[in-house]
């Protein structure tokens, strides 16, 4: 069996590089503390280019463990995570291939956002490309590294993402007439 402790990645300028990976295991995406690697239908590991990375999201994942929004996780090691994977597009591959901001995924960005604030987390918000639409049309976040430790209490990234997708305008409609309250506090984003 192919041990994906065998894989090794270090700190590049934006993205971690991939120094070695002697697996069949798929590169399925890389970001500033990690690489992560499909190793099974349903479970994906996280190599982290420095052991306290690995801690630090791992221990997120495990207090976020009861909310639907967040994969399931198996295992925490030295520099790596071992958690569910989820497929499907991230939720900008979706929109900017025509899915559409229906009100079911209004209601499912919002819910993810109040998962967010249920589970204390400092950082209120996701890059639309952290953010995997699942076949159910459900939202999973990924990339938890900085939820307890980055400050955000509004949604910019996700504005940001919408923004450049043009969707913006749409959103911000919605929203006041789904939550005015939340339209008030981010309309001026």
């Amino acid at each position: 069996m192919e041990d994906f402790k065998s894989i090794s990645v270090t700190e590049g300028i934006k993205k971690v590089d991939v120094i070695k990976n002697p697996t069949s295991f798929p590169l399925i995406g890389k970001g500033a503390q990690g690489a992560v690697f499909k190793i099974s239908s349903d479970k994906c590991v996280k190599i982290c280019a420095k052991p306290e990375y690995a801690v630090k999201e791992g221990n997120v994942l495990k207090i976020a463990q009861n909310s639907p929004t967040i994969p399931r996780l198996y295992e925490v090691g030295q520099n790596y995570i071992i958690m569910e994977y989820i497929e499907g597009p991230t939720l900008f591959q979706y929109l900017e291939s025509g899915g559409v901001l229906s009100e079911k995924m209004m209601r499912q960005i919002l819910f993810v956002l109040s998962e967010m604030k249920r589970l204390k987390f400092t950082r209120l918000d996701a890059d639309l490309r952290h953010i995997i639409v699942t076949k159910e049309e459900e939202l999973k976040v990924i990339d938890h590294y900085s939820s307890y430790t980055r400050v955000r209490y509004r949604p910019e990234l996700i504005f940001k993402g919408l923004n450049k997708l043009g969707l913006l305008p749409l959103f911000l409609e919605q929203l006041k007439e789904m939550d005015p309250e939340s339209y008030m506090e981010w309309k001026d984003l």
